[in-house]
């Protein structure tokens, strides 16, 4: 389960269907499609990249006709903003999860394309969901993930909701499949070749790696999950019909950590399969505790989820659907649970949209949500459509005491331009954006209840500020800012500040934006603006940070808060090391037992996927050793991890060397191993080490 805070706002909510990053598809575009609030159809697809790299995308008209009708590509990342457009689409993308939408002012067939090449000496992290009992197409290689031993790999996630047994396989005839399960940390559970099953012991997240020795080509990956006679957390039941049911969330109920304090949410979650195309609306209340209604694809992505917007202060989902299998979950948001009922409808039928309604700049109107309200990603929402007659200021506020609301503003394609969430119950989400003559929709919506409301809207005509020149940067150093103090507006309508800095010559820089106040978004451009690298919490949760290996040149970094109207203080942080592109995460020279390294960890070095620097060294035992590694520094909190060839963890350590230095001993057959040596934690904590690769004593 995965607890949805933000997400895309449509004029229609329909889930995407997946897609390899290389492929191609063709489809129709019609009166059966989605359509966006302007009232025109598109086709949704989903887009995992598990590495940065450099995406393509093409559509096409297979056909002569219709001659007057365009495709167009719209790509949206994880939040629904866009992030490029046209009839084709080539952009630098981050590892994470986008959405490409193809659309046309009418009915056309299309032939879309798509192509991606990862940026090398990456990791990959950010898998695609495999469900427990599922079978997906895959096209090994297209992902660029590779094992330390250079290994082509495709890495998939699995949630499971309780103990059993997980049985893989793999069908191709293109390649000698390897599969391997490993557990969220790294170590591996399971290895094998076109099939394997792993007996797991409790819910969790774990990592299912197809592999080959060999070519590389399409296959097919199939799940299947038995649940442990034991088991308590099994489906309360299967919805093939529309009807009622109930059932009861006590202490034998599933369960999931909901924060870091290990605290637990229980629930109950039901299998759900749809025949045909149409609506789904799904009901849950109780008296014993307020019900959250989550509904998810076969895959376990999250598809819509609704806290308080049923009758009666129950939870209700309506949503769009294809024909396939889905699954329910039921939250109580009491340990203690209790009793519930669950009412399954289904209209059959092609999507209908949500009609925004007008609304002149500086009306109030007043509305309520509702179960009959419209439904999108962010939940119960009004729409009104808007228009700016000239350039100015446009004042939103979503004033509420009845639900936990939110305000967001979309371009007329519906990608999201600014959103604010009423995160800390004070009664008020608001915007204030500075925006070019045009219309736009807003959405007054819930993130969680629903009840009366208040949209208060006030505009005032003026011109977009020029952005004066970017600040000067130098190549190593920092610059202390009140966030919006430069005047300069981004094209969320929100402050931002440009920053330029010039390198001399080919190097790596890091650059780190941070701040006690408000969340971060940092953008590295080339010196006409282009984007090349985008970042909100790489160092942490609300701190971004961009390291990129760039030629000579000027460069912008466009430093701006992540959410509407925040302001306050924050840094930005340039670190530069000169020199040609460094291996990064690629393994260093290989280092025989009994040698010794000395090294220095830097923003040159590999960057890891808890967000610190690390350096990657092969280890070849020609015979069955009993190795002592230690790896030794003034200058950070050590921490060791010893890899086999295939990138499985072996082993860790942080401070068993003596004071925050670590050390590793272990017995290990002949064979080739990777020593990393990182910090415990921060992208800051570099410098000098000393890796001691030792030949221990027999006993």
């Amino acid at each position: 389960m995965t607890l949805l805070t933000s997400g895309m706002v449509l004029g229609q909510t329909c889930a995407p269907a997946p897609l390899l990053p290389i492929s191609q598809i063709s489809g129709q575009l019609d009166g059966t499609s989605c359509s966006l609030s302007d009232a025109t159809p598109y086709a949704s697809y989903q887009l995992v990249y598990p590495v940065r790299g450099s995406m393509q995308a093409s559509a096409a008209n297979p056909s002569a006709n219709p001659v007057n009708v365009s495709l167009s590509l719209i790509l949206r990342n994880s939040a629904g903003s866009q992030v490029a457009s046209g009839v084709s689409i080539s952009t630098p993308v981050e590892s994470g999860v986008y959405t490409l939408l193809i659309n046309a002012a009418g009915s056309i067939p299309y032939t879309l394309q798509t192509a991606f090449t990862a940026e090398p000496g990456m990791l990959c992290a950010n898998f695609p969901l495999l469900g427990l009992n599922q079978t997906v197409s895959g096209n090994l290689g297209t992902a660029g993930c590779q094992l330390p031993d250079t290994t082509p790999y495709d890495g998939y996630s699995v949630q499971t909701l309780g103990s059993g047994t997980l049985t893989i396989s793999v069908s191709t005839t293109a390649f000698t499949p390897t599969l391997t399960v490993r557990d969220s940390t790294g170590v591996p559970l399971a290895l094998g070749g076109a099939a394997l099953s792993v007996n797991l012991a409790a819910a969790s997240t774990f990592e299912i790696l197809v592999s080959t020795g060999d070519t590389t080509g399409p296959y097919q990956v199939t799940t299947s999950f038995q649940a442990a006679p034991t088991e308590t957390c099994v489906a309360a039941g299967s919805l093939t019909q529309p009807g009622a049911t109930s059932g009861a969330i006590t202490s034998t109920s599933c369960t999931v950590v909901i924060d870091s304090e290990g605290d637990l949410a229980y629930f109950s979650y039901y299998n759900l399969t749809v025949a045909g195309q149409g609506v789904v609306d799904l009901a849950a209340a109780s008296g014993d505790f307020t019900p959250s209604l989550y509904l998810l694809d076969s895959a376990g992505n999250l598809l819509t989820q609704d806290t308080g917007g049923g009758a009666n202060g129950g939870a209700e989902i309506r949503m769009q659907v294809n024909p396939g299998t889905y699954l329910v979950e039921i939250f109580s948001n009491f340990a203690s649970g209790g009793n519930y009922s669950l009412n399954y409808g289904f209209t059959p039928g092609t999507p209908q949209p949500c009609t925004p309604a007008v609304m002149n700049p500086g009306d109030s109107p007043s509305g309520s949500l509702s179960a009959q309200s419209c439904r999108t990603t962010l939940g119960l929402a009004d729409l009104y459509s808007v228009t700016l007659p000239a350039a100015g200021t446009l004042n939103l506020d979503v004033i509420t005491t009845a639900f936990s609301g939110q305000v967001a503003l979309r371009d007329t394609k519906d990608n999201l331009v600014v959103l604010n969430q009423d995160i800390e119950g004070l009664g008020d989400s608001h915007i204030s954006a500075v925006l070019p003559a045009g219309s736009y929709t807003v959405a007054a919506s819930a993130i969680s209840g629903s009840g009366a409301y208040q949209l208060t809207s006030s505009f005032s005509p003026s011109s977009i500020p020029v952005c004066p020149p970017a600040q000067s940067l130098g190549i190593n150093s920092g610059y202390v800012q009140i966030l919006g103090a430069s005047g300069c507006i981004g094209s969320n309508g929100q402050p931002l500040d440009a920053y330029q800095f010039t390198l001399p010559a080919p190097g790596v820089v890091a650059a780190v934006m941070t701040s006690s106040e408000f969340a971060g978004d940092l953008t590295l451009t080339d010196s006409a603006g282009n984007p090349l690298r985008h970042d909100q919490s790489s160092y942490a949760p609300n701190d971004p940070l961009i390291a990129q290996s760039l030629q000579a040149g000027t460069y912008q970094l466009l430093a701006r808060a992540a959410s509407a109207s925040a302001a306050g203080l924050y840094e930005v942080t340039l670190i530069t090391t000169i020199g040609p592109r460094p291996p990064f995460c690629t393994p260093l020279g290989s280092q025989p037992l009994g040698s010794t390294v000395q090294g220095t960890l830097g923003t040159t070095s590999c960057q890891w996927i808890d967000g610190t620097f690390a350096d990657i060294y092969p280890l070849t035992l020609a015979g069955a050793s009993s190795v002592d590694l230690r790896l030794n520094s003034d200058a950070f909190d050590a921490y060791l991890l010893l890899l086999d060839a295939k990138g499985n963890l072996l082993a860790q350590d942080d401070d068993s060397g003596g004071g925050t230095n670590s050390r590793i001993q272990q017995a290990l057959p002949a064979g080739t191993y990777f020593v990393v040596a990182k910090p415990f934690a921060n992208y800051y904590s570099v410098g000098a080490y000393t890796l001691l690769l030792i030949q221990a004593q027999s006993q």
